[in-house]
């Protein structure tokens, strides 16, 4: 194989991934029993990104998208229990992606809750958004979780949270109320260094 093949096959598998990424973010638009959990999915992150975590995100925000990711496991346990039938490895697949979700939905809970700076990195709603968005699919049985979606899911999240970061710098408007959000949030910041609250 030359090397001008190898950049190409290389380029084309890229392209392929990128496809695929494409089509994770399609899939509930093919099933639409999955539009009940992905449309509150996408209105909490639109809503929180832009107004609320513009700037980063705050513990109490962190536990806010916790309680959201909880709650989605929650769905997606009902989903898969009603869905039952005969044993199958995508069960088991399925019901291991719940429980990591729900294990991390509750450890922003409970450090969130503990006061723990780390949920404020791991529990930001544009993370907790793609991990949602990304295995509902598979929950619901519309994607199988083959080795080149979870590389696809893997390899594209800098490019969602970048391309995220750069929508809501450079194209999105700044609002009034988002300005005044981030002036209330400055000036709790200056009181507590003040007062020492």
């Amino acid at each position: 194989m030359s090397w001008w093949s190898a950049i190409w096959t290389g380029i084309a598998f890229f392209f392929s991934l990128l496809a695929t990424w494409l089509g994770i973010f399609a899939a509930p638009f093919r099933e639409p029993q999955m539009l009940w959990i992905i449309i509150p999915i996408y209105l909490s992150w639109i809503f929180t990104d832009f107004f609320q975590e513009r700037k980063g995100t705050s513990i109490g925000n962190a536990i806010a998208n916790g309680v959201v990711v909880f709650w989605v496991s929650i769905d997606w346990t009902r989903t898969v229990i009603s869905s039952m039938g005969q044993f199958s490895w995508a069960l088991v697949v399925q019901f291991v992606i719940i429980g990591l979700v729900f294990m991390y939905g509750l450890m922003i809970l409970i450090e969130g809750l503990r006061g723990h700076d780390i949920v404020t990195k791991l529990g930001r709603v544009r993370e907790t958004t793609y991990v949602m968005l990304m295995f509902t699919p598979v929950i619901y049985g519309e994607l199988a979780l083959s080795w080149q979606n979870v590389l696809a899911i893997l390899l594209f999240f800098p490019l969602f949270y970048y391309l995220m970061e750069f929508v809501n710098r450079r194209i999105l408007p700044q609002w009034k109320v988002v300005m005044q959000v981030e002036k209330g949030d400055e000036e709790i910041a200056r009181r507590q260094k003040l007062f020492g609250e």
